[in-house]
Parts: structure tokens; sequence; C-alpha cells
């Protein structure tokens, strides 16, 4: 470790770290768009400028390297000149309808806009970009909105290993693409939404999020991804008790801000209005145990024959410590009379490894038999 000034503050810093990682991790605010900490450093938006005593002119933080001594100077005229003069170039390419943006109060370039007193551009407005792809049923590409940062290139590269889309064309023409500008499905995309995560701006947006509300507007939930026993992290943006989209957390200690597929997309089973909220009991069941006054037996055609069959008509809802304490009885009773071989135990891909241990550890010690499976094989 050692020490160098930014901004008169003496912080600390590692071999290796860059300035505008420590300058983050002191809490010292550098604007930036293309820089992200789990990515390998661009430099391309070049907002993160910083002056270096003893240096002619600013450089980038983000690609400036500590060294013990160093004196920073984040805020001056000069640079604040320079970031509006850049910021002022992105938007004479980039829609200003914040007013009706979906992205509007998370949208970095919004921000620093405001912050930089950018309400227009002094150049001439093109907008170069203006391509709408709407081509799978998880997020949309909107291309007017692109400030071509690298950030989801990057992230699908050296953290997806996908690799499935590049910057491709120059100058205007240039924009983010897959192999020959085609489908999304035909690339080598596995829809994992890391780069929806990284975006800065409304270029890439889950299709539940449009239309949906504002980023004020919604609360956030912290929960775990039960699809898998990995355990990541992942939080809820909900409207009125409504999930509107799903997303990963930088301070997730297992995934840090990325999700696989399932977690960030499959999450809308939680509304469905056939998802079970309770324990059933069957009718004739219940009734034996009193839970119920109308007597029921079993129909002589199967439930599966039926179309359209109603669960109401066969089954009743029950109480946890009712479901367990029957499970617990018919357990029992069938090792008492059956043996512990008549019993089998099929444990689930979405427990955790501790949570299956103790699963077959139940099975094998408490009901005292080896018939004991798990439905990915692990």
């Amino acid at each position: 470790m050692f020490k160098l000034s930014i901004d008169g503050r003496i912080v600390d810093a590692s071999p290796g770290a860059n300035v505008l990682d420590v300058a983050l991790a002191n809490g010292i605010e550098i604007p930036h768009l293309c820089y992200h900490p789990e990515l390998s450093v661009s430099g391309g938006c070049r907002l993160c400028l910083v002056e270096v005593e003893g240096r002619p002119e600013p450089t980038t933080a983000c690609g400036l390297a500590c060294a013990e001594g160093m004196e920073i100077r984040t805020q001056s005229e000069q640079l604040t000149a320079m970031r509006r003069a850049i910021i002022d170039l992105f938007v004479s390419d980039h829609p200003l309808d914040c007013v009706t943006c979906d992205k509007a109060g998370s949208c970095l370039l919004q921000k620093y806009a405001y912050e930089y007193g950018v309400t227009e551009t002094s150049h001439e407005k093109i907008i170069a970009r203006t391509l709408y792809q709407d081509d799978n049923p998880f997020f949309i590409r909107d291309h007017q909105y692109c400030i071509l940062c690298g950030r989801c290139t990057r992230v699908c590269e050296e953290i997806v290993g996908a690799s499935a889309i590049e910057i491709v064309g120059r100058g205007f023409e240039s924009h983010v693409a897959t192999p020959f500008d085609g489908p999304m499905i035909d690339s080598s995309c596995v829809f994992c939404g890391s780069c929806v995560q990284v975006c800065p701006t409304a270029a890439l947006l889950p299709v539940s999020r449009l239309g949906k509300g504002r980023e004020w507007e919604m609360d956030r939930v912290k929960s775990i991804c039960g699809y898998c026993g990995v355990g990541c992290e992942i939080e809820y943006a909900r409207k009125n008790g409504d999930i509107v989209y799903a997303q990963a957390t930088p301070d997730g200690p297992v995934n840090g801000e990325f999700l696989c597929s399932k977690g960030r997309y499959g999450w809308d089973f939680v509304s469905h209005p056939d998802r079970l909220t309770h324990p059933l009991m069957r009718r004739d069941v219940a009734y034996e145990l009193g839970l119920t006054d109308d007597p029921w037996e079993l129909p002589t055609e199967s439930p599966l024959a039926v179309e359209n069959p109603q669960i109401e008509d066969s089954f009743v809802p029950v109480e946890w410590d009712t479901a367990y304490d029957l499970i617990a009885e018919r357990l029992a009773h069938t090792v008492q009379n059956y043996g512990p071989d008549a019993v089998m135990g099929l444990s689930s891909a979405r427990c955790t490894n501790e949570e299956n241990y103790l699963f077959q550890k139940f099975m094998r010690a408490g009901i005292g038999t080896n018939n004991v499976d798990h439905c990915a094989r692990l």
C-alpha cells in the first residue's frame, strides 16, 4: 500500500490500482460513462479526466495507475469546461426526450448533463443511429440512445464469454451489432441480460420495463435467486407490488452485478394465477381429519383426463404445520409397516448444497434408506 492525494485528501492505494477506482472507493465522485469496475478499461468517453501535478495536460483517471505521492485534482474550471464540451458532443447525437424516457432517473448521461448544465447541444443535431430492434422477448435495442461506450460488448466478451456483439462501422455509421446485423437469436447470445445491466442509457432495456413507470416510482426488494444452489443476490424493482424487472446488485457476495437468464427474466411465475401459495390436501383426507365438512371420494376418472381441471374440486388449502404433521405421520406409518426402503426421496437443484446435504442425511440417517436421488445428479 502507498499514499496519494486526491483533491487534498490523503488516500491509500494498492499497486496496480487506477485513480478512478481509488477515488470511487473513497467516496470521491469522478464522472464516467464507459468505465465499469468489473470490466477492462476503455477510456473512450473521456469524462473521467483529472489533472495530475507535474503533468501538462489532463489524463483519464480510469487508465492512470496510482503512484506514491501522486497529487490529483478532480475538479477545476478547466476540467468542468472539458467535461461540459464532451457531454455537449454526446447529446448532439442523442435524443433529449428525458421526460418520456423509461430510463429517466437512472441514466448516467442524463445525470451528468444535469450536473454540468447541458440542456441542449451547441452542435448540429444529428441522430445517426435510428435502428430499433425488438427481436427477442427479453430486451430491446434502441440504437438512438447508444453512446458507444462499449460496456455491453466488453461484458459479453469478458464476463459472459459469448462475444455475441461488437462495435462495427466507422464514424456516424458506428453501432453495436451482432454478426452481419442478424437477429439476436441467430447470434451466440445466451440472453443473460448482462449487457442490459451495465448499459448507462436507454439503449438496452428489459421488455418488461417498457411503459411501466419511472425509476423513482419503484421500490426495491433484495432476495436470493431460487433457480439453483449458487445463491445469487437479486433485486426486484416493483411498482404497486408488481415486479417490473429484476437485476443484480454491485454488493452481491456471490454474483456481483451479473445474473443468468433465468434469474433475470424468469420471475413472471410470481404473479401467475396458477401459482400455488399454500399446501393442498386431498378432500377425502381433509374430511377424515375433520378439516372440512364435505364428504368426498376419489373419482373413477383420473384428473389428468379431465379438461381444464379445477384444483378446488379435489383439494383444499391447509396451513403449513398441518401439512408437515400429515407428512411426518404418513412417513412414520410407511416405515413402520413396510420398511424404510418403501420410501424414496428426490431432491432439487434449486436447493442449496447445504439443504441437499441435510436432505440426504435425513433420508439415510432419519428414514434409514439409500433411496435418494437428485434431479441434477450432482
